[in-house]
């Protein structure tokens, strides 16, 4: 029965394949920020190279999508949480 409740096709399985998509997407992003910021501490030329290239990251822009990834993942955790102990509590009444 509970199976029922947590299996593959629940709300839950589908917050935790979210939440992993977000960490995901969270690592690419930091993964681009962590670059950038070496970038911008490497020597003169490299420094050229980069302000001509039009692919150069936007710190700015990196940083509120990682914000923005970070608010995210925090909300369905507390969503997955708030699940978990409603389903204990259902256990616990039986």
């Amino acid at each position: 029965m509970i199976e029922g409740v947590i299996g593959s096709g629940s709300m839950v399985q589908g917050l935790k394949g979210e939440m992993g998509a977000s960490m995901v997407r969270t690592r690419e992003i930091a993964h681009r920020v962590a670059n950038a910021a070496n970038d911008r501490t490497a020597s003169f030329e490299a420094s050229l190279s980069a302000a001509m290239n039009p692919d150069e990251v936007d710190l700015e822009v990196e940083m509120v999508k990682l914000a923005d990834e970070q608010i995210r993942y925090e909300a369905m955790s507390e969503i997955l949480q708030k699940m978990y102990g409603q389903i204990r509590s259902s256990v616990r009444s039986v």
